[in-house]
């Protein structure tokens, strides 16, 4: 009888566990929201800043790897890798899945 109940309480323990990784899964998720392609910028030239597709605005970024940005209607810009989001369009919703030291990697609908 005492095995039973020690079975019964691991397994309510076990359920208790999954019900919160449940939980805070479902938070998380919703706190990354779909976002809309605003502007992309590419560079002017070599070792010039970047200027807007369809703004002409000049983006001063500071110095880095990539010179390409993007600007999301959240109101930020980041920066973003030229050869793997060259055929993201204006207007697109992506999600934000990556943001390391202002670059980020994203993810189609």
């Amino acid at each position: 009888m005492k095995a039973l109940w020690m079975k019964v309480s691991v397994l309510g323990l076990l359920v208790l566990v999954l019900l919160c990784l449940l939980i805070v899964k479902l938070v998380v998720s919703n706190k990354e929201d779909w976002v809309v392609i605003e502007e992309k910028y590419f560079p002017e030239g070599v070792g010039e800043g970047s200027v807007g597709i369809n703004s002409g605005e000049k983006l001063d970024m500071n110095k880095s790897d990539s010179s390409c940005a993007m600007k999301f209607d959240n109101g930020h810009t980041y920066k973003v890798n030229c050869d793997e989001y060259l055929d993201f369009t204006v207007g697109e919703e992506v999600k934000i899945v990556i943001l390391k030291k202002n670059t980020v990697k994203l993810r189609r609908k």
